[in-house]
């Protein structure tokens, strides 16, 4: 059973630990039951898809529903996959002096008999064809880890001291100046906040706080984040300040008050009728939104995890933080960098920071004028840590959600390819590409018809089913997954030249078509506008994260790839012109009409 999100000073000073259990799952159980029956009234989050008699088990893929609790115990049965996001999601479950039990096959070579790693698989491969290197760095972390363990069949196992909580809850002196700060912004006639922290530092805690205390105190707010689970913790804060406040639906009442939740989407289709606007987890929502909205809000609060498995604020920081400022005199800036669920230094976040570069920088760079154009292979740059730190750690800087499976996909994807530009030691640029197509005329003509959607092929999956194009899958192209430049050296032509270098490639290579997709902003659009690729296809839905359609794009280089771009871009003007502005909500008018421009 778990228990609320709360600090308790008895154990937020405690470091984590861990054991793994390496063995047959069955023997696994047992040993943990006979342990926790010894233990009672621990809080216990057991994942995995099945468990002993009578425990409540909860499905991985459900991990970041419990963001909202914390545990003493958290067992994490990796016998049937190991997801390194709901890993890391769980892992911000477990408070200080609490253990992880990760459950793997036996021996010291378990990463190499971890299942279920077909979804890294493009057709027509398996997961046999993955390889495991993350996994590996998972593996090869804790084996020096303080307070990690290896408990095998035979061995006597060695079980560490975990007591239940105890003492009263309360904020710490960082939380309590973010819940000033929040107060402050409501009652100012104009003024912003960006709050920023690490996973684990309270910053949801401290924003229900604040929250609970304007509702208590007559205010209208509105709060926004990519999904109602978003904000589970910060509800559960909320409620605990406001325990008579009247629920309906996402709507909160108590006197005067309303606190009103509106996923991305809705909010831009609202008239601004609020005296604060909250945006918890910003860096999601993506700048066109956000720049949509500043000008409509005159109290505003930002707030975004910095390094966290959810994704990275880098991006939001770098690319957001200067225009917000031109535009608002009475901006304040807050960062929480105590944790309140563990101690400081505490060695399982040591661990998965390491292993997933939660906390990966990229190495500044200076003029990069005659930047060196390098193809790196997957195990070298699993070798080079320091390279791999600073690629990463650019895709972090440079994208809103960039998560430890997307770090799994760069070192272990079959078929992905990587590109980067170099000064020196520095990584200034980098750009990710992954193969598709190439399919049989029947397996095309299922995939057209809807009754076939092979893994790894989203791009001209989606020109031939949702466009209509039923000849694409059987083109080979390269999507261009991502393409990062460093933040000073953006504008300088370096972006561009990755790209013809990839051309370069793909042109050697015999491919037909270059392609891309991602969420609509007219500053990437026009981008990629200039380097030859031209709109196919426009996402019906908004993304409910970013409230952006998403864009496909293609440039073609073969007769045939021309021959489709060519087609493709036609059919997708002459729907557009012909479609009225209010037939695709959250469509900005700048960027269609840059899209009609095209």
């Amino acid at each position: 059973m778990l228990e609320g999100m709360d600090a308790h000073p008895a154990i937020a000073n405690l470091p984590r630990q861990c054991r793994v259990l390496a063995g047959e799952r069955a023997w696994a159980w047992a040993l943990l039951e006979d342990w926790l029956a010894g233990c009672p009234g621990l809080p216990v989050l057991w994942l995995g898809q099945a468990g002993p008699p009578g425990r409540e088990v909860v499905r991985p893929r459900h991990a970041e529903h419990y963001l909202g609790s914390e545990c003493a115990v958290l067992v994490f049965d990796a016998h049937e996959g190991l997801h390194p996001d709901r890993l890391a999601a769980a892992l911000g479950t477990l408070r200080g002096g609490g253990l992880l039990c990760l459950l793997v096959p036996g021996g010291a070579d378990w990463p190499d008999r971890v299942p279920g790693l077909e979804r890294l698989a493009p057709w027509p491969l398996d997961g046999g064809a993955v390889a495991r290197r993350l996994l590996w760095r998972l593996r090869d972390g804790l084996v020096d880890l303080p307070g990690a363990r290896l408990l095998t069949p035979g061995a006597v196992p060695d079980w560490p001291r975990v007591t239940p909580p105890s003492g009263a809850w309360r904020l710490n002196p960082q939380q309590q100046a973010a819940v000033q700060a929040i107060g402050a912004v409501a009652e100012a006639p104009s003024a912003a906040l960006v709050l920023t922290a690490d996973r684990g530092r309270g910053k949801s805690t401290a924003i229900g706080e604040a929250l609970g205390r304007l509702l208590n105190g007559g205010k209208r707010v509105w709060l926004c984040a990519p999904s109602r689970a978003a904000v589970a913790s910060l509800y559960a804060r909320l409620h605990q300040v406001c325990p008579r406040a009247a629920g309906e639906g996402d709507t909160l009442r108590l006197g005067g008050g309303r606190l009103e939740f509106l996923p991305p989407q809705a909010l831009l289709a609202r008239s601004p009728d609020c005296d604060l606007l909250v945006i918890d987890e910003a860096a999601a929502l993506g700048l066109g939104t956000l720049k949509t909205l500043v000008p409509r809000h005159p109290r505003l609060v930002f707030s975004t995890t910095v390094h966290g498995y959810e994704g990275s604020g880098r991006g939001f920081l770098v690319r957001f933080l200067d225009w917000l400022a031109a535009r608002t005199p009475e901006l304040r800036r807050l960062s929480l960098d105590r944790p309140v669920r563990w101690a400081p230094g505490d060695p399982l976040e040591t661990w998965l920071n390491r292993a997933l570069l939660l906390d990966a920088e990229p190495r500044p760079a200076g003029a990069a004028d005659s930047p060196c154009l390098e193809w790196l292979r997957q195990d070298a740059l699993a070798r080079d840590e320091a390279l791999l730190r600073q690629v990463f750690g650019l895709l972090v800087s440079a994208h809103y959600q960039t998560r430890p499976s997307d770090l799994q996909q760069l070192l272990d994807g079959p078929g992905v390819r990587i590109l980067v530009a170099r000064q020196g030691p520095a990584v200034c640029g980098v750009a990710l590409l992954v193969e598709e197509g190439g399919f049989p005329r029947d397996l095309a003509e299922a995939v057209h018809a809807g009754r076939r959607r092979p893994r790894g092929h989203m791009l001209l999956q989606s020109l031939s089913q949702h466009a209509g194009w039923g000849q694409a899958p059987r083109l080979r192209a390269w999507r261009v997954m991502r393409i990062a430049v460093q933040a000073g050296l953006r504008r300088r032509g370096l972006g561009s030249a990755l790209l013809r270098a990839v051309e370069r490639q793909a042109r050697a290579r015999g491919l037909d078509l270059l392609g891309t997709a991602f969420g609509l902003e007219a500053g990437v659009l026009r981008f990629w506008l200039s380097q030859g690729y031209r709109p196919a296809r426009l996402g019906q839905r908004v993304d409910p994260a970013s409230g952006a359609h998403s864009v496909f794009l293609l440039k073609g280089l073969s007769p045939q790839g021309r021959a489709l771009q060519a087609e493709a871009h036609a059919a997708f003007a002459r729907d557009l012109s012909s479609r009225p502005a209010s037939g695709l909500p959250g469509l900005p008018p700048d960027a269609r009409r840059i899209l009609l421009r095209g």
